[in-house]
């Protein structure tokens, strides 16, 4: 009897259900159609843009029945989007009937010199696309103790002054090279330190540099004055090369040789062969050469050990004479992995050779260093120098403590005790170096 029953009310409640169903059906239908019509209109007003010819105005949804004639076209003038609509001017009281007069051609140039524009804000990024990366780094430097008239001849260091003032422009030139410019402003003058175009897409692995920089002899020559772990230069470099160090116009090429044991870096450099008292060119074809190779190895993880030889030739003044250099440098360092932002060691010996022209001997001199970090902006050190003097037949030595402070990685506190000792006039000499280093701008890293 239940059975019978349900059976009644399927058959009675189909033919509703289907009527329901067929309602939606045609509903979905008809949105169909409006939304073709739609994309139709569209469609048609894009393609008469296209073509020039006045568009006509879309037909809406629900709008204009099947059948019905389209809307007729709106004028030309308002799909010119160079043209600007010019409001009418308020008519004067008791004309409020009359019909407004139509804009002059005179109205609407003058309307032109009203439009309002939008002041986006500034993007820092795109401006500084074309931009360089740019730093001032300032060196101020004093002094205490006997006058040294030794250390530069026919001068000396005063008692405090700003030493140096290097501005530094870096950028990629393109895709395959990247400038770099670095500017020497001193009580001397301006100089350009170093300046030139390092091009690091070369085929085979080879990077290269053309334009003035400092050779990659050794280590201490090829860092700037506000990269040193010292307020001076090392006798050695100081003797042998002068304080502007060995640099000069040429053209360098490295390669890299990873492999399991180490990395090594080989680099052959040729200059044009000036360079103050030890290299002069007397002709186009008195070039000076160097080369270079390093060695680099990961003892363990906190520590690693960097090997490096190096060999350099030029003319010098006397007629058909030479000057070579040979060098060995080395670098130990520690810095653990828990504890590398309080503590960490490197300790530094490079020895060089100079067979010169004129020379009796051979020069030969070296320093040895050690700095360490006692906390996270502290760091103190000592070093030992002893180097030929060139044109003397004897040697100085000297000794250092430094003692160095870093505010903040943007500025620098450094003292430094030293005694030097000149032997072709027997005196030595006691001073207390002080320096204050500050950089603004965006410096980029030298190399490690």
């Amino acid at each position: 009897m239940r059975f019978l029953l349900w059976a009644s009310i399927a058959l009675a409640a189909s033919p509703a259900f289907a009527q329901a169903q067929n309602e939606r059906i045609e509903q979905l239908e008809k949105r169909l159609n409006d939304l073709t019509q739609e994309v139709h209109a569209i469609r048609t007003e894009l393609d008469q843009l296209k073509s020039g010819a006045p568009a006509a105005a879309p037909a809406t949804a629900g709008a204009t029945a099947p059948g019905a004639p389209a809307p007729s076209p709106a004028p030309a003038d308002a799909d010119d989007l160079t043209k600007i609509d010019v409001p009418a001017a308020s008519q004067p009281p008791g004309n409020s009937g009359a019909t407004p007069a139509t804009p002059t051609t005179d109205q609407r140039q003058s309307a032109l010199t009203d439009v309002q524009t939008i002041s986006n804000s500034v993007s820092p990024a795109a401006a500084k696309v074309f931009n360089p990366d740019t730093s001032v780094i300032g060196n101020f430097m004093g002094k205490a103790g006997a006058v040294n008239p030794y250390e530069f001849p026919g001068d000396r260091r005063a008692a405090m002054q700003l030493d140096e003032a290097e501005v530094a422009f870096e950028a990629f030139v393109d895709p395959y090279a990247k400038a770099k410019f670095f500017l020497s402003a001193s009580p001397q003058g301006l100089e350009v330190e170093e300046g030139f175009a390092q091009f690091v897409t070369l085929p085979y692995d080879l990077t290269a540099k053309a334009g003035k920089f400092k050779a990659l002899f050794g280590k201490a020559n090829t860092w700037h004055t506000h990269v040193r772990p010292w307020v001076d230069q090392p006798l050695v470099i100081h003797n042998f090369f002068g304080d502007e160090q060995f640099a000069d116009s040429g053209i360098s090429v490295s390669k890299l040789f990873p492999n399991n044991m180490a990395t090594i870096e080989a680099t052959g450099e040729i200059f044009r062969g000036e360079v103050g008292d030890v290299f002069q060119s007397n002709k186009t074809g008195d070039l000076a050469y160097n080369g270079h190779v390093k060695v680099f190895r990961d003892i363990t993880e906190n520590s690693n050990i960097e090997l490096g030889t190096s060999y350099a030739r030029g003319r010098t003044p006397v007629v058909g004479g030479a000057n070579q250099f040979g060098g060995v440098d080395v670098t130990y360092r520690w810095k653990p992995l828990s504890r590398g932002i309080y503590n960490s060691l490197i300790a530094r010996f490079e020895g060089i050779v100079d067979d010169r022209s004129g020379e009796p001997r051979n020069l030969k001199g070296f320093y040895s260093s050690l700095d360490y970090q006692l906390a996270q902006r502290w760091f103190t050190g000592v070093r030992l120098d002893r180097a030929d003097r060139v044109g003397t037949g004897s040697a100085d030595h000297g000794v250092s403590a430094t003692l160095t402070f870093w505010p903040s990685e943007f500025a620098q506190i450094r003292g430094q005790l030293r005694h030097t000792s000149y032997g072709d006039v027997r005196k030595a000499y006691n001073e207390l170096l002080f320096q204050l280093q500050f950089a603004i701008g965006a410096h980029g890293a030298h190399t490690f």
